[in-house]
């Protein structure tokens, strides 16, 4: 392929700098996601934030960042608005760069030891993705990119690219990108950056098997007891949208699709536990929870099949 642009090591992205305007226009936005464990004060905490938000973009506008401010705007309406479904589209205006050689642990932090598909990438949130921004639910999904310069790829939603920037498209990992042909960055465009890509939400599933698959979330097993357990399914190319275990409800973890159950004050998430997944058309899949992964390895993409880094083994 030629000489590359230098890799972006697996954490970190790479992204066009901010000018000082625009850095000035994108103020950190309130992280509520690690204050849910505090189930009881959840929901005035994320009113709370809601309101902050509106402020916030109060404020842009009147500072003169508009593109921001609706970015922020858009940011609270897609929480309540419907989820992609499969055939969902975007125009040709998706942005699109290399990541690395290989996914990391974190962002979606599939499961460790099932049949990938060898493909991924990481899902960003500008507002040109429209139903496609970045959301949890969207963790494990087969996602096609399609850049005129290239051929389409489908790749795994495997992680999120530059959460809360809503300046971000896909960023795919080094062999989905040559896959899709898009060049070594010596062929006019040394930034390895398009940005007239269309994404498409495939109807394909995340393995080479069709059966759904349950599994807790890898980091979650040395502290999973019968009152704590963090758990997701995965293989529908339907989006997720809720769960219960043992018939409690349980919040999305961090920026995956698993989620969390507890601390519920009394030993119910047992192994015969029922964990029951709704999805955005309606249907659910319920398994044992005894018959979910606990494996503390998570699948590592560009790699090669069944790659996994194991939080269990310190090297």
């Amino acid at each position: 392929h030629g000489t590359r642009r230098p890799l972006t090591t697996p954490t970190t992205r790479w992204m066009r700098p901010l000018s000082r305007r625009e850095s000035g226009c994108n103020p950190p936005r309130p992280r509520t996601a690690c204050l849910l464990p505090l189930a009881g004060t959840a929901a005035a905490i994320e009113e709370a934030a809601r309101r902050v938000l509106a402020d916030m973009k109060l404020l842009l506008l009147i500072v003169g960042c508009p593109t921001t401010a609706l970015a922020f705007a858009g940011g609270l309406l897609m929480e309540e608005s419907e989820l992609a479904m499969p055939g969902y589209a975007t125009d040709t205006d998706i942005q699109t760069t290399p990541w690395a050689e290989s996914s990391d642990v974190g962002g979606c932090s599939l499961p460790g030891g099932f049949p990938y598909k060898p493909y991924a990438l990481a899902l960003g949130d500008m507002p040109a993705l429209g139903k496609l921004v970045f959301k949890n639910n969207y963790c494990g999904l087969v996602l096609e990119v399609d850049c005129p310069q290239g051929k389409p790829v489908k790749a795994v939603v495997a992680s999120v690219k530059d959460h809360y920037s809503y300046a971000t498209g896909t960023d795919l990992v080094w062999d989905a990108w040559d896959a899709a042909e898009l060049g070594d960055g010596g062929d006019g465009n040394p930034q390895g950056e398009y940005t007239n890509c269309k994404v498409t939400l495939t109807d394909e599933h995340l393995l080479t098997t069709v059966d759904p698959v349950c599994a807790q979330r890898p980091d979650s097993i040395s502290g999973a007891s019968n009152y704590y357990r963090s758990v997701g399914m995965f293989n529908n190319p339907v989006p997720v949208v809720s769960a219960t275990l043992a018939g409690i409800a349980g919040k999305f973890s961090g920026d995956s699709a698993y989620f969390d159950f507890g601390p519920t004050g009394q030993p119910v998430l047992k192994m015969d536990a029922d964990f029951t997944v709704t999805y955005a058309d309606g249907s659910t899949i319920t398994k044992k929870l005894g018959d979910c992964g606990s494996s503390s390895s998570v699948h590592i993409f560009g790699l090669g099949h069944n790659v996994g880094f194991d939080f269990n083994v310190v090297e």
